[in-house]
């Protein structure tokens, strides 16, 4: 009777710990927070061009925050896409006129996920944001 229960008990923490983590992206928010959740506002119209590694002088920007999404273990919901999707609706949230993708790891042996780190950035010169473009591989 106790194997039964516990062998019961490790598959009941199991669930339970699986659904507090989630499936998606586990998302970390660096000096900002938002009054809402754009992840499920499909309302956005307003696409932030992406940069990898965007070099910048910081008198001329203004750092809105940053974003880190990564692997929660039990992810299934957080390839590329996804992931961008999420910073794309954060930086409209923000007014960020360019996402700054600062660290990015694709799919690999370690992980069927997406991780990637990236700046919300805002130029003081509002003329040098409209001419801005995404990087060809951030182009979908």
């Amino acid at each position: 009777m106790n194997i039964l229960v516990t062998k019961n008990s490790k598959i009941a923490l199991s669930f339970i710990v699986f659904f507090l983590t989630g499936c998606s992206s586990a998302i970390t928010r660096y000096n900002y927070n938002l009054q809402y959740s754009p992840s499920k506002d499909k309302t956005f119209n307003r696409r932030a061009p992406i940069k990898k590694n965007f070099v910048y002088n910081n008198y001329e920007v203004e750092i809105l925050g940053s974003i880190l999404a990564g692997d929660t273990g039990f992810s299934f919901e957080c390839g590329e896409g996804y992931v961008l999707d999420i910073f794309q609706k954060e930086a409209y949230a923000l007014g960020a006129d360019l996402i700054n993708i600062t660290y990015e790891r694709r799919m690999d042996i370690w992980s069927s996920c997406y991780r990637a780190k990236a700046e919300f950035l805002r130029f003081k010169n509002r003329r040098i944001a409209k001419d801005l473009k995404s990087d060809s591989q951030y182009i979908r």
